[in-house]
């Protein structure tokens, strides 16, 4: 299984530049395409080209992206603290399905919110990793990440494991784990480290809050 996780991210990999070469390939395609004169005897009507639609970045590309996007954000947070918090919200807090993250917390719960509850659960759940994220980077400086490998889990979801530079002379690993969502985008649904998940830790904070609060001192205390 292990050489199959190996030849799968070297697969992945090649297709990923392959399919840079191809869009380079093809943008210098239409750029030299030369459009024919009309002929002064005869007028042709050309039917409207439909518009393309844009298609989701496949798992290669957007875990390429997430990388470069960690890294940009290590490099400012080194550099110029104060914009780090409005770069995780416009660069990073994207890469993740806070909604999924936060139905799979309350899976442990048997609760049922009604709808506005769990929009407002769901943003709290991403206001406490934006938080968590934006502390971690603030106090330790020449943060970087650097990818180890990727490989295919149970569900579909694709696990990538990162060397986090920067906190230990020896570095520290953590899992990203990449899921499709319904509109075919790939984003990161849970994050393990030390073998435990970050939906895990709020599942236990959320149990805990639940018993000696109730619903909505949770909600309130989270």
């Amino acid at each position: 299984m292990r050489r199959l996780n190996v030849g799968l991210l070297a697969f992945l990999l090649s297709l990923s530049m392959l399919s840079y070469a191809q869009d380079t390939v093809e943008s210098t395609s239409q750029d030299n395409t030369e459009i024919a004169p009309e002929s002064n005897d005869q007028v042709t009507t050309e039917s409207a080209e439909p518009a393309t639609v844009k298609q989701p970045a496949g798992p290669v590309k957007t875990i390429q992206t997430a990388i470069v996007k960690l890294n940009q954000l290590t490099t400012v947070a080194t550099y110029s603290p104060q914009p780090v918090g409005q770069l995780i919200q416009t660069e990073v807090a994207p890469l993740f399905d806070f909604d999924h993250i936060a139905n799979e917390v309350l899976l442990v719960s048997n609760i049922q919110l009604g709808q506005e509850e769990q929009a407002y659960f769901a943003t709290k759940i991403k206001q406490n990793i934006v938080a968590s994220l934006l502390s971690r980077l603030t106090q330790t400086r020449s943060t970087s990440f650097q990818f180890i490998s990727a490989r295919p889990m149970i569900g579909g979801t694709i696990a990538v494991k990162l060397k986090v530079n920067g906190y230990y002379s020896y570095g520290m690993f953590i899992d990203l784990v990449f899921h499709q969502t319904v509109d075919q985008q790939w984003k990161i649904a849970d994050i393990v480290l030390n073998n435990d998940s970050l939906i895990n830790y709020y599942q236990k904070m959320v149990l805990i809050k639940l018993r000696r609060y109730g619903v909505y001192g949770m909600l309130g205390r989270l």
